[in-house]
């Protein structure tokens, strides 16, 4: 019997096409699978480059950092771990083509905005009941200080107007001064020629002509003075245009009404000036008048001694009657030439209290036997100074009162109890000086002018204070030509007092102790009278020892509000590296990535397409590129 074998071939066929299904099938599952193990070796990689965190700088400062050399160095670190994933021996064979970083982002980049965001992410777990600066308040706050610091800027303006004034005032006594001798003068002429004493009249005449001959100058410098003044004040208006937005509950009007005694003296000066202006024309007149009286002087003269050579002369003596009749066309003064007959003494003690605040501040405000830190910042090698880039947040007030808690939990202050070799650290957050001594300066005299600010605005909305200062500025201006003088004084008084009590608050601050932030009338540490024996003295009074309101840290937390965001950030990685450099040397704080993107490329090779069961079918099968990104941030 003859055999056939169509079933069985036709059988063989269907399982070799079966079998070559499940193992494409296979492959397919094995393809996926490779995949996905492939990007576990990338990510596996990125993860173990990133457990390489820097120590020092997370001990110190909580801040996460991967130091890195250069982008070269991280690759062969990623490589190197990735290989250990490719080796193994498994169902994903495949070879390694690159794994290259595409972007590294660095703590410094984009003016520091990074370190802000690692700060937030830490003090989300910080501790908030210690905060004296609660978030919630933080809008508040920043409103605050801005209004501190458009008043104590508009303290300083009153201060700059008071001078000019002053030296107006001072303009118009020399010329007062000047034309009383003329008038003296003239009185002692008409004396003269009615005592018919030529040689007098002459004596007198040259006085009165050098008298006279001032006025020109002391006119022109009165214009100059009036000219300063009335620019002073023009700027005064800009100054207070712009600092208005940041007053709250409507106190613009209390400032603004301290410039009404200096618009009123400008307007009313400006009819003192007329008269000056008509005094120096009179002055011309009375100069000619003079001219005509000597001649007429040296006529008579002439023919009295004419007279005597005349044998037929009776002998009767020089009359100079004709001369004194024609200098009683003199023109006087036509305007009032009324002095202050005020207290020079108490004006003097509040002008050497004023110079003694202007002084050298440190000397006043730090407490007895502190020596102020001698320590140096190596600026210009920092990386505020060597990394570009501007910040591109703009924190609200939660965040930023976050930020600047952290700064008082891990830099030092002026009253701190650690030392360093660079000891006033929140000094320089808020300054970025050279030398401590250069930031704790500049910080104190910023701190005086917010407390300045803060004080006056206690003076102006109270009206017991109020009274006090004009009383006293009645007593000093005394009685002037001008009426307004008493509200200058008035306002010059208040500037100097909120000024010597803001001196008060630094020396309680600086001391340890604490200060509200708006004071009640309680919580007043100087009177007027502490004033003067302030000016008198040239000491302050024993501080008070208070403990109720903010300290020293706090306002200096409130201070950093009024400090651009890149100027905060790129300090506080300045201050980082100086310090880590101290026991790292070498360390720099941008070689220190905060994120980075990777990419891997591989080579795939097939396990299933290989058989010759499945190759037969398929035909031969190339290798499979495989490619996966990776990112990480912390």
């Amino acid at each position: 019997m003859k055999q056939r074998g169509e079933i069985t071939v036709f059988l063989s066929l269907c399982l070799l096409s079966v079998a070559a299904l499940l193992c494409v099938m296979a492959e397919s599952a094995r393809t996926a699978g490779s995949r996905y193990y492939f990007q576990t070796a990338v990510n596996g990689a990125l993860d173990n480059l990133y457990s390489r965190y820097h120590w020092k700088l997370w001990q110190k400062y909580r801040i996460l950092g991967l130091p890195f050399k250069s982008e070269e160095e991280m690759t062969q670190c990623l490589t190197a771990v990735a290989r250990n994933y490719l080796e193994a021996e498994n169902w994903y064979p495949m070879e390694l083509q690159s794994l290259d970083v595409s972007d590294c982002v660095r703590l410094t980049d984009r003016g520091g905005d990074y370190l802000t965001q690692e700060v937030l992410d830490y003090m989300t777990y910080g501790v908030w009941d210690s905060l004296e600066i609660l978030p919630e308040n933080g809008e508040q706050f920043l409103k605050d200080v801005r209004e501190a610091a458009g008043a104590g800027t508009m303290t300083d303006v009153y201060d700059g107007q008071e001078k000019e004034v002053r030296k107006l005032e001072q303009a118009v006594e020399r010329i007062v001064e000047c034309v009383r001798k003329q008038e003296e003068c003239a009185a002692e002429i008409a004396d003269e020629l009615g005592r018919d004493n030529p040689s007098g009249f002459r004596r007198s005449a040259g006085e009165f002509r050098r008298e006279e001959s001032r006025m020109d100058s002391l006119i022109q410098t009165y214009e100059r003075q009036a000219e300063k003044l009335r620019k002073k004040l023009s700027d005064s208006r800009e100054t207070l245009d712009e600092v208005t937005p940041d007053f709250q509950e409507n106190r613009e009007q209390l400032f603004e009404e301290q410039m009404n005694p200096y618009d009123s003296y400008i307007s009313q000066d400006g009819e003192r000036r007329q008269e000056i202006l008509a005094q120096q024309q009179s002055g011309q007149k009375n100069r000619e008048l003079l001219a005509e009286v000597e001649d007429m002087v040296d006529r008579l003269e002439e023919e009295y001694e004419n007279s005597r050579d005349d044998e037929d002369s009776d002998g009767e003596s020089l009359s100079l009657s004709p001369a004194a009749s024609m200098w009683s066309g003199f023109v006087h003064c036509s305007w009032s030439l009324t002095e202050g007959k005020g207290d020079k003494e108490k004006q003097g003690f509040l002008d050497q209290a004023r110079q003694l605040i202007q002084g050298r501040l440190l000397e006043l405000v730090m407490p007895e036997g502190t020596e102020v830190s001698a320590g140096t910042l190596p600026v210009s090698s920092l990386p505020s100074h060597r990394v570009g880039g501007n910040s591109s947040q703009n924190p609200n007030p939660l965040e930023r009162v976050l930020v600047h808690e952290y700064c008082g939990n891990f830099f030092l202050s002026a009253i701190s109890e650690e030392k360093r070799p660079v000891q006033y650290e929140m000094e320089y957050l808020l300054k970025g000086g050279k030398s401590d001594r250069k930031n704790l300066e500049e910080t104190a005299a910023q701190l005086l002018l917010i407390r300045q600010g803060l004080n006056l605005i206690h003076i102006l909305s109270d009206s017991e204070k109020r009274e006090e200062a004009k009383t006293l500025a009645v007593t000093i201006a005394g009685a002037t030509g001008i009426a307004p003088i008493v509200e200058i004084t008035a306002c010059f008084i208040m500037g100097v007092w909120a000024a010597a009590e803001a001196v008060a608050d630094l020396r309680e601050l600086l001391a340890g102790g604490k200060v509200p932030l708006w004071k009640s009338s309680g919580d007043w540490q100087l009177s007027l009278e502490n004033l003067l024996n302030i000016g008198a003295s040239g000491t302050f009074p024993e501080r008070k020892g208070e403990q109720k309101g903010l300290g020293y840290d706090s306002y200096l937390k409130l201070l950093l509000f009024l400090t651009g965001t890149t100027d905060l950030q790129m300090r506080m990685l300045d201050l980082m590296e100086m310090n880590i450099q101290r026991e790292e040397a070498g360390f720099m704080i941008d070689d220190c990535a905060y994120s980075v993107d990777i990419c891997g490329k591989a080579c795939g090779k097939h396990v299933f397409f290989e058989l010759p069961i499945v190759e037969n079918v398929m035909g031969q099968a190339e290798g499979y590129p495989l490619e996966a990104p990776a990112c990480r941030t912390y």
